[in-house]
């Protein structure tokens, strides 16, 4: 996304999680609503949600954990979906009010192309400049650096093309100021 000449990091996943209850009964979820469960492969449901497109794991210790969101209201939007169709189906669940939200990762790609001037970043000789106990490239395996910064808690993933891939924000501000930290270290080699 651009804002204004200003490339901005753009949500493509977002990772939170409820508590909605202290125990229920997977497999009755399962038989009730209809949804494939096989405790030998995965120990949570799969609640699966088609708009917004959502994928929720629901666990026995009541524990729910929404992933594929794009922003807040999607997350937010599944959650009720989900509760409200156990509700309907008699499941007892916490109150409203005493269910919250926890965000856990936010996934944002931003894209430098536009600042190599054409060229492709050197990830050689970028793994080089950046604090080496903290890169890891072995383009045999994967074909971006992966660059971890503990002080924001986030790890990004640099491609030669200038796309990456941010991982670890708490929040889409978060995401913006290791944006950021990472185009301040990546100076020397884009525009």
């Amino acid at each position: 996304m651009k804002v204004r000449g200003i490339i901005m990091a753009e949500i493509v996943n977002m990772v939170a999680s409820q508590r909605i209850c202290d125990f229920i009964d997977v497999n009755e979820v399962s038989y009730v609503l209809d949804i494939d469960y096989e405790r030998e492969q995965f120990p949570g449901l799969v609640y699966r949600i088609a708009e917004p497109k959502i994928c929720i794991l629901l666990f026995r210790s009541g524990k729910a954990v929404a992933t594929g969101a794009k922003n807040k209201e999607d997350i937010k939007t599944a959650f009720t979906m989900m509760r409200d169709d156990l509700r309907n189906n008699e499941f007892k669940l916490y109150d409203e009010k005493d269910i919250i939200t926890d965000y856990h990762n936010i996934v944002v790609t931003t894209d430098l192309s536009d600042q190599l001037s054409g060229e492709r970043l050197n990830l050689t000789s970028l793994v080089f400049s950046l604090p080496f106990q903290y890169t890891e490239y072995e383009p045999e395996q994967f074909p971006g650096l992966i660059y971890k910064n503990p002080d924001l808690n986030v790890v990004y993933l640099i491609f030669s093309s200038g796309r990456c891939v941010i991982t670890g924000s708490k929040t889409y501000a978060d995401a913006l100021k290791a944006e950021e930290k990472l185009k301040e270290d990546l100076s020397p080699f884009i525009g």
